[in-house]
């Protein structure tokens, strides 16, 4: 896993995963796409302060429960705090790369954190182990690629390919030297196939990230949007940005 402390970055973590999802789109994955009609055990890998466990509960059938697994005792502290009380909500400070689950959860989910690893199939398997014969695997993840392709800033300045060469550098560098996969989004699938998943299937998020002029608060969002899109601080007086995610969504069955 790369050495960043997410503990340190949660105002990053918020601010992300605030502009994600389309709340209706999700629910729609839950019930038409993965169907869960019965409760459900989940394990959420990388689960930093219980994001997901905040998206799932509500929409899973009662009786369900979770437990989230991250490495960073601040995120954890932090999920402990806003699920206080609720007995079908756990989590546990741990390394992935050393967390050995037991076959005994229905859904193994991820979001975001597969793109941080110099392992993800080692973690893949991990979450296949941790699933019943029958059990959902999901993988939520961007593509690089396509998360700078979805961009596109109101300025006559603006370049969609001036980030082009920036990323390919970094991709070989990372390739290179054993790094993350900056491609990893459009790779679960064939992943999950390899590691002897069925019926495996693959969304895209539906989620655009949208500020203009209109926008109540508009400089903040600006400034919020800047950060989070990592763009050039010569675009901070433009009107209007736009960001499609372009999440892949991956999921199979074991």
């Amino acid at each position: 896993m790369n050495n960043i402390d997410w503990g340190k970055e949660k105002e990053y973590l918020h601010s992300t995963r605030q502009h994600l999802w389309n709340n209706d789109y999700f629910e729609f994955l839950v019930k038409c796409v993965w169907k869960i009609d019965k409760p459900v055990r989940i394990i959420d890998f990388g689960c930093g302060y219980g994001y997901l466990a905040q998206m799932l509960m509500p929409l899973v059938p009662q009786g369900s429960t979770y437990k989230g697994i991250d490495i960073s005792e601040a995120l954890i502290a932090e999920a402990q705090e806003i699920f206080a009380g609720q007995k079908d909500v756990c989590f546990e400070v741990a390394d992935l790369n050393e967390y050995e689950p037991t076959s005994e959860y229905d859904i193994a989910i991820c979001q975001a954190v597969l793109r941080h690893l110099t392992n993800p199939e080692d973690i893949m398997k991990k979450m296949i182990g941790a699933v019943k014969e029958n059990g959902l695997v999901i993988c939520i993840e961007p593509s690089r690629r396509m998360e700078n392709a979805g961009i596109f800033v109101d300025s006559s300045s603006y370049n969609p390919f001036e980030n082009d060469d920036f990323l390919k550098q970094r991709w070989l560098s990372e390739e290179q030297y054993g790094g993350r996969d900056y491609q990893i989004g459009m790779k679960i699938s064939v992943f999950m196939e390899k590691l002897g998943l069925k019926n495996v299937g693959v969304r895209i998020n539906d989620y655009v990230d949208f500020v203009s002029a209109g926008h109540a608060d508009c400089k903040s969002e600006q400034r919020r949007f800047i950060t989070d899109h990592g763009l050039d601080e010569k675009y901070a007086d433009s009107n209007s940005y736009l960001a499609a995610r372009c999440h892949v969504i991956s999921y199979g069955y074991k």
